[in-house]
């Protein structure tokens, strides 16, 4: 059962780092494909070395990404992780673990790239934010 309206998931959607550069219109279409996802304290979402198949967008909860040189940092509301690697079309680099109860919002990659294949817009807002993000490093 869904905990967010659909409207919820737009609202939260478009305060979200990576979507900041989406119009209304472009997210309500992200938010068409999120699916949500409640995972348990201690859940793995994903594994290192597992094929990337999704991005996730916190709602509620926090999140911990353990790199596989052992760095780690914990996500919480409005962050994404897991983008990159789908982006890189390569094996996951590190493990997401929730170390609270929490609720996620997943964008599988093959429904993202139908998405984007057919939105240019949204690529574009995507390239917005991800050469500034670049940048600030």
């Amino acid at each position: 059962m869904s905990e967010l309206a659909r409207i919820e998931t737009v609202v939260f959607l478009q305060s979200v780092d990576i979507f900041s550069y989406c119009k209304a219109e472009e997210v309500l279409r992200i938010a068409a494909i999120a699916q949500e996802r409640m995972v348990a304290a201690g859940e793995k979402i994903y594994s290192a070395n597992e094929p990337a198949e999704g991005l996730f967008c916190v709602v509620r909860g926090s999140v911990k990404i353990e790199s596989s040189n052992g760095e780690t940092k914990n996500v919480g509301p409005l962050a994404t992780f897991g983008g990159i690697d789908i982006l890189r079309s390569r094996l996951r680099t590190a493990t997401a673990t929730a170390e609270t109860d929490s609720l996620l919002l997943a964008i599988e990659s093959d429904d993202l790239f139908d998405l984007l294949s057919n939105n240019i817009e949204i690529v574009k807002a995507l390239f917005r934010h991800l050469i500034e993000r670049f940048q600030g490093e």
